[in-house]
């Protein structure tokens, strides 16, 4: 009734026409023009996996060295507007991770909810809670446009731990300035102590999150764009632009927050600045006169200081719950592995995609990938890589996908002189995307 009465306030409503299925927006206008408008977004993306998991982990208290199952990675929906002139508003609700081990009952995360306004193409300032990101093109990254089955977890080096599946409560600024394109964010950054990973006591030269002196966040990313424009509406970027962009981007980031972090070194306390720092260049290329054919590249790299030996390790909806400690590898439980800390990380992906099978396209179009990060981080007594093989087959872009992912991580053990891979876990993911918008 109340959406009703607003759309009925606002003058002269319509919907736009589809003139093919999944090609324009599911969006209503608010008036005769097109100015004001309303518009809907939802997306899904199923698993289903077989993991080789961790040593000693347990599922119940119960060992259990493999795990196949059917989860929910994401689910998402969204309503964005632009209410009246230069203005635009984004709310957005999700959950992720919904598996075997989740409590029933799982309730939905309020995502996004945040306004900006336009003053023109050279800035915009906006504010709420948002995943406007500095540092890499994929510290805000569009999760339903990617070309890997996941996102880039070394880009994410604060995730969970003072965000919200990315998001923070920020202040923020972008714009274009002829082909530079910028953002700069400040964000007051959420307590530690609600992250799932927050350990209250400081650790012999050992990084820690603290929330004992909360400062704020400061972060920037700082883009040139040599070929097409990328809309900057929203914060998020492709992953792919399936042969519909020609994009060749350099980037470069940072994040800081002072006194984000404490150790112990000879028994008193130290506090340590979050320093980040990161630069990339990405590619989207169609290939021949036809455009059928396409080249997506990514590079980027990555200088981490968190404080002395941090290191942090992340397992996405992990399908264990427990791990014996007699038993137990550095990584912990599940699919867990060392995704960033203290020191430098290069990562890289490369895709083709092929031209559209069958009669008439009707077939889809595949899209083989691999990608691989190479880190090197303090406490390591080596480099350690960890890859993924892939392939995507589009039925429709990317509002209809099936993603075959076959990622290989390292397991560490102390060797003595450090942590060193000692043997290494395969995990295979079978995703369905299905997005609505």
């Amino acid at each position: 009734m109340i959406l009703f009465l607003f759309l009925n306030s606002a003058g002269t409503v319509s919907v736009m026409s589809q003139k093919k299925s999944g090609n324009e927006p599911l969006r209503l206008y608010l008036n005769a023009n097109g100015t004001q408008w309303l518009q809907f977004s939802s997306y899904l993306q199923l698993w289903g996996r077989v993991n080789e998991n961790n040593p000693g982990s347990t599922v119940n208290d119960e060992l259990e060295n493999v795990t196949t199952d059917i989860s929910i990675r994401r689910f998402r929906l969204g309503v964005s507007s632009s209410p009246w002139a230069k203005t635009y508003v984004s709310f957005q609700l999700g959950v992720n991770n919904l598996n075997y081990l989740s409590p029933r009952g799982t309730s939905v995360d309020l995502l996004d909810a945040y306004v900006q306004y336009d003053f023109s193409e050279y800035l915009g300032i906006g504010a709420g809670k948002s995943a406007w990101n500095g540092l890499s093109r994929y510290t805000s990254p569009s999760s339903s446009k990617l070309m890997g089955y996941d996102l880039t977890f070394v880009a994410l080096p604060t995730l969970d731990s003072t965000d919200d599946l990315i998001r923070k409560l920020s202040l923020f600024a972008k714009g274009k300035i002829g082909a530079f394109d910028y953002r700069l964010v400040l964000a007051k950054p959420l307590s530690v102590r609600n992250s799932s990973s927050f350990n209250p006591e400081p650790a012999e030269k050992l990084a820690r999150f603290t929330d004992n002196r909360p400062k704020l966040q400061y972060s920037g990313y700082l883009k040139y764009e040599f070929l097409e424009r990328e809309s900057n509406t929203s914060p998020f970027h492709t992953g792919t632009y399936l042969g519909g962009k020609k994009v060749l981007n350099l980037g470069a980031g940072f994040t800081f927050q002072a006194d984000a972090l404490w150790s112990l070194e000879d028994g008193d306390e130290r506090y340590h600045d979050l320093k980040l720092f990161a630069s990339d260049i990405f590619l989207d290329l169609p290939l021949g006169s036809n455009k059928q054919k396409a080249i997506t590249c990514y590079l980027g790299y990555f200088n981490f200081n968190f404080g002395p030996n941090y290191i942090r390790l992340l397992g996405a909806n992990n399908p264990t719950n427990g791990v014996r400690p007699e038993m137990a590898s550095f990584n912990g439980r599940g699919n867990a592995f060392p995704v960033s800390g203290t020191g430098e990380a290069v990562f890289g992906q490369f895709g083709y995609l092929f031209p559209k099978m069958g009669a008439g396209g009707s077939m889809g179009r595949l899209q083989p990938y691999l990608s691989g990060q190479y880190s090197e981080f303090e406490g390591f007594a080596n480099s350690i890589v960890q890859y993924d093989l892939g392939v995507n087959w589009y039925f429709n872009g990317h509002l209809s996908k099936l993603s075959f992912n076959a990622q290989n991580r390292p397991i560490l053990f102390d060797s003595g002189n450090g942590l060193a891979a000692q043997d290494r876990k395969w995990m295979l993911v079978l995703q369905y995307q299905y997005r609505m918008e």
